[in-house]
């Protein structure tokens, strides 16, 4: 049973190609299919919250900040929100009906939820957490009962071990990106001709600030690529029109893409939130990060990570001033430092070592 929460694009995706590599490893044997228990629980109380979610974190970062930091102390586990969405029961009648052998888990909820079922209840012989956050990784990620822990860096694993965690049970796979990206290995290439790949995720103002900056900043024969996925509805017009009066050439503005790993293997540079999915995408695929917002919390360790590494950096807050800092970038020497960087440090395997480990040290699969 492969569980996951749409609480942010990452926990789903890690699910996905973790679902994928399984089936893939195991020879078709194994082919879990990713759910979300508190959209089956609950679809329209988990639309609410998820809205909510989003709102918070993009619109009143100071808010989710004080949110996150309060929420160190606990408790974890079923409580007033279980019981107005019912994952509790949802997990019950699942664990009773399809009584799996293994509870792997890329959210950090559940685990609390199976330690409270009831003992007539069967539980699973092995539960594998797959933390999709780097560095500042949530307390609430740490003390469940687990039996072991998959971590997307050795930075990761070193603060696990540092809050009392035991060492055999954190392994570093790397985050579980979309197997392909292992199919093929990503070189720096010229930068007279820069190909930047920007995901345009934050709100209207910014992104236009951005659009505007980069359509007046970027070198001529520069390359630009706007995808505006889920917000193509709100983004894209404005996008169109801002591009067409500036009369400049070589720019392309998509909706949603489903041939990421290829987009960004083409590319020298990705602008992006900090994000666990794309951060980790991007160093998967070997192409810097240009980070341009940052969820206070959780996605702070997934920037530190890009920095740690020379894989990537923050970009100015206004987005003004974002295609002046990627001329510089190119000027100054530091983003062809940084797509060498990326290169050595490129991981793409991580779905692939998650499954490895899940289906050697799981009895009976």
């Amino acid at each position: 049973m492969l569980l996951t929460a749409g609480f942010g694009e990452g926990h789903n995706s890690a699910a996905r190609q973790l679902a994928k590599a399984l089936g893939e490893e195991s020879g078709g044997r194994v082919l879990p299919e990713a759910k979300d228990p508190v959209t089956l629980a609950s679809p329209r109380l988990a639309a609410v919250a998820k809205r909510i979610y989003h709102d918070v974190t993009t619109r009143a970062p100071g808010l989710w900040r004080m949110a996150f930091e309060l929420s160190r102390a606990g408790p974890f586990g079923p409580g007033l929100w279980d019981r107005v969405v019912g994952i509790q029961a949802w997990l019950e009648r699942a664990m009773r009906e399809q009584r799996p052998r293994a509870v792997v888990t890329t959210y950090p909820l559940y685990p609390y939820f199976l330690e409270a079922m009831p003992a007539d209840v069967p539980r699973p012989e092995r539960v594998w957490v797959v933390v999709t956050d780097s560095i500042t990784i949530h307390p609430i990620w740490m003390r469940m009962r687990a039996d072991g822990w998959m971590v997307t860096d050795e930075y990761s694993r070193e603060y696990l071990i540092g809050e009392g965690m035991e060492a055999g049970r954190v392994e570093v796979t790397g985050f579980p990106v979309d197997p392909v990206f292992a199919m093929g290995r990503r070189e720096a290439g010229e930068l007279g001709r820069l190909r930047v790949l920007y995901f345009a995720t934050t709100g209207t103002a910014h992104v236009r600030e951005t659009v505007a900056s980069l359509l007046r900043e970027l070198p001529e024969r520069a390359e630009l690529t706007v995808v505006t996925g889920r917000s193509e509805a709100r983004l894209r017009p404005m996008i169109e029109t801002m591009v067409a009066a500036s009369g400049r050439g070589g720019v392309r503005v998509e909706g949603w893409c489903g041939d990421i790993p290829a987009r960004m293997a083409a590319s020298d540079v990705v602008l992006t939130k900090a994000g666990g999915a794309t951060v980790h995408e991007c160093l998967a695929a070997g192409v810097p990060a240009v980070v341009n917002y940052v969820i206070p919390g959780q996605e702070e360790g997934n920037l530190e990570l890009l920095e740690r590494l020379g894989c990537g950096c923050r970009a100015p807050v206004s987005g003004g001033e974002t295609g002046r800092f990627l001329r510089e970038l190119v000027s100054g020497g530091r983003l062809r430092a940084m797509q060498e960087a990326a290169t050595r440090e490129r991981r793409p395997d991580g779905a692939v070592l998650a499954a490895r480990r899940i289906l050697a040290d799981t009895p009976g699969i």
